[in-house]
């Protein structure tokens, strides 16, 4: 009896935990369990009470059961070493492998190992792009995304080491907190896009830009890691053709379409489907994944604005700029989407009476706004230059007309 009641403990614990059933309904079921027994009654399990009530599926069952035997191979996991790596802890989970916090034991620092489901260990295609990501990744440098260490086999395990930051992911951050404060989501937002910029001039895309991938640090410095979706020109990537990478709450239109060709602008549109995230607590879209992608395809987000009035106008125009469902009518350099963000930022922190902070920045715009401004005369003066011209021309044409008439005249009186 006593195993019966630690099976079911563990399989309401879980349920719960998954959000399946509530609290309220275990306990009641718990005490229907009792009363039954109390009664003489065979003693039933107690998801078929809950079945039974209607507070579960036979589908939701098998859901829990599967997240039950996860969870247990997770936690016999602690302690194993994987090569020479002590495993601590799992912090998350992705489409091509899971990912722990583990102690490398040659440096004695702790880092963050990215292994291979062991699902896809025999499948060639999801091995190749696997390594692909490990190697891709290591030839990377640079503040705002996350360093790769070591890459390796062991056994039938493939992993790769990575920095591990100490703090926790943007995702993290919406789920406890809600939206996030706009000049914060605002300095995220930014050092992503210094990210974006490092990998552009690699043209490199990264196709799966979201909160959860994006990682802030306790000292405030965010990274963006995860590349198992990427698309370089380094290697080439095995996929089938037409095939969707990417998660769809910030997926582009064209990546949604199943388009080939991604370029610089694909992030850019995910990116600002991660700043409305961050600043409305809330995804763009909702419903099942083909039901999100056809909406990113198709329709237009509610205004930034409605969910959240803090958010000024130009910031709004800004976001709606970075997702135009029209690649040609995004930003189309991450210089152009720079300038606006700054001036963003900068309004953020003189609200907030940072004025110091915001000095060189105004500078910065200042003087990239005198440039603009002459570029903008210069044309002007070129342009009054080709009026003159045009006039003199029609000058020289209006006379040598006249003369014509004046001649035809002539021979007509003649």
């Amino acid at each position: 009896m006593d195993e019966t009641v630690h099976e079911d403990l563990d399989f309401a614990t879980v349920a719960i935990a998954h959000k399946i059933v509530t609290k309220e309904n275990v306990e009641q079921c718990q005490n229907q369990q009792e009363k039954e027994v109390l009664e003489g009654k065979p003693e039933r399990k107690i998801e078929d009470i809950l079945v039974e009530n209607k507070f579960l599926t036979k589908d939701e069952i098998w859901a829990v059961y599967k997240a039950k035997n996860r969870m247990t191979r997770d936690a016999k996991t602690v302690g194993h070493r994987i090569g020479g790596y002590e495993i601590l802890q799992k912090v998350g989970e992705g489409g091509l492998g899971v990912v722990y916090r583990a102690n490398q034991l040659s440096m004695g620092r702790d880092v963050a190992l990215k292994v291979l489901h062991e699902k896809w260990v025999t499948d060639e295609e999801f091995r190749k792009r696997f390594l692909i990501e490990a190697r891709l990744v290591g030839r990377l440098s640079h503040q705002n995304l996350i360093q790769v260490h070591d890459v390796g086999r062991y056994k039938n395990t493939y992993y790769y080491s990575m920095e591990f930051v100490d703090g926790e992911t943007v995702e993290d951050m919406i789920e406890r907190d809600g939206a996030l404060q706009i000049g914060k989501a605002l300095d995220i937002i930014f050092q992503v896009l210094r990210a974006i910029q490092y990998l552009n001039q690699l043209n490199i895309v990264h196709r799966d830009i979201k909160p959860g991938n994006i990682m802030y640090s306790k000292i405030g410095i965010a990274k963006l890691g995860d590349f198992g979706f990427v698309k370089s020109n380094l290697e080439n990537i095995i996929s089938a053709e037409g095939e969707i990478l990417g998660t769809p709450d910030y997926i582009s239109p064209e990546a949604a379409l199943g388009e080939v060709e991604l370029d610089f602008r694909s992030d850019v549109y995910s990116l600002g489907a991660t700043l409305y995230h961050m600043l409305t607590g809330d995804s763009v879209f909702s419903g099942s994944s083909s039901e999100v992608m056809d909406k990113h395809i198709t329709e237009t987000p509610v205004s930034l604005k409605t969910i959240n009035p803090k958010v000024s106008d130009h910031l709004c125009l800004v976001v709606e700029k970075m997702m135009e469902k029209k690649r040609e009518d995004r930003y189309q350099s991450a210089g152009a989407l720079f300038d606006v963000l700054e001036l963003l930022r900068l309004g953020e922190r003189s609200a907030n009476g940072e004025k110091e902070a915001g000095k060189s920045t105004i500078i910065k715009a200042l003087e990239r706004g005198r440039l603009k401004v002459g570029e903008l005369l210069e044309s002007k003066d070129e342009l009054e230059d080709e009026v003159l011209k045009l006039r003199h021309h029609l000058k020289i044409l209006f006379g040598l007309l006249l003369l014509a008439v004046v001649v035809i005249g002539i021979l007509l009186v003649g």
